[in-house]
């Protein structure tokens, strides 16, 4: 007992430990009880999935890419080369996120796949603008990331002159670029002088910044394909009169 902490702590303690236990708990259960349907439909029928009450979606391959890519990003040396951090780790992780996220609402169609392949290779080339501001400090531990493997100005022109114009390229491969053309391009346009403009590390964790914003830009295009926008605006409208 001597070795508690004082008593202003020991509440903060305890419910660490509740939340650790907890989510141990629910981790164990959820795993046993998903690859244990067989024996529990003999054993345990009144389970929820032999009885049916729950249903496993069907994110096995997305989730086993998404704890690998982890693992190998976090365990091993692969995870301070720039060429799998960015290109295959990042690409891999964003088709598990997108591919896991749609198959948990809906079916997954053969044009969503599409675009989430698109979108996937799309963030593999681009993730590297965010090196710029982990310069110093991905030096420091000895991580190999592009721009300290090419140098930050040759980084720079490279981003802007060759990986934005093909991650556009991608976009109008898949379809997507011609959804919304003008605002895509803009945005990708505003993305490549930012990167060009070496400013320091807080301007180069906004031009990431920037970046993100421009991932859910693309996301929301997709949704967009196929909207009669003249339809729903002239709806709006009548809708817009009948309430006043």
């Amino acid at each position: 007992m001597r070795t508690l902490p004082r008593s202003s702590k020991i509440f903060r303690s305890y419910l660490f430990l509740i939340l650790w236990l907890t989510l141990y708990i629910y981790w164990f259960n959820l795993s046993n009880q998903i690859t244990g349907v067989e024996e529990d439909r003999i054993n345990k029928p009144d389970r929820p999935i032999p009885a049916r009450k729950v249903t496993i979606p069907a994110l096995w391959p997305e989730t086993v890419c998404w704890v690998l890519m982890v693992a190998l990003l976090c365990g091993t040396p692969l995870g301070k080369h720039w060429f799998f951090k960015n290109f295959v780790a990042m690409t891999i992780s964003t088709w598990a996120l997108l591919g896991a996220s749609w198959k948990a609402i809906a079916p997954l169609t053969t044009r969503a796949e599409h675009f989430n392949l698109a979108i996937s290779c799309w963030a593999g080339l681009l993730i590297s603008i965010s090196d710029l501001r982990d310069i110093r400090g991905d030096a420091a531990i000895g991580r190999r990331t592009l721009p300290l493997v090419v140098g930050t100005s040759e980084f720079r022109w490279m981003n802007t002159l060759f990986f934005i114009p093909i991650s556009l390229m991608v976009l109008w491969g898949s379809g997507i670029l011609s959804i919304a053309p003008v605002s895509l391009v803009a945005v990708h346009t505003f993305l490549g002088y930012r990167v060009m403009q070496d400013k320091g590390s807080y301007y180069d964790h906004k031009t990431y910044m920037v970046l993100t914003y421009t991932f859910c830009l693309v996301l929301a295009t997709t949704a967009l394909e196929g909207l009669d926008w003249n339809g729903n605006v002239t709806l709006g409208v009548e809708w817009l009169l009948g309430t006043l």
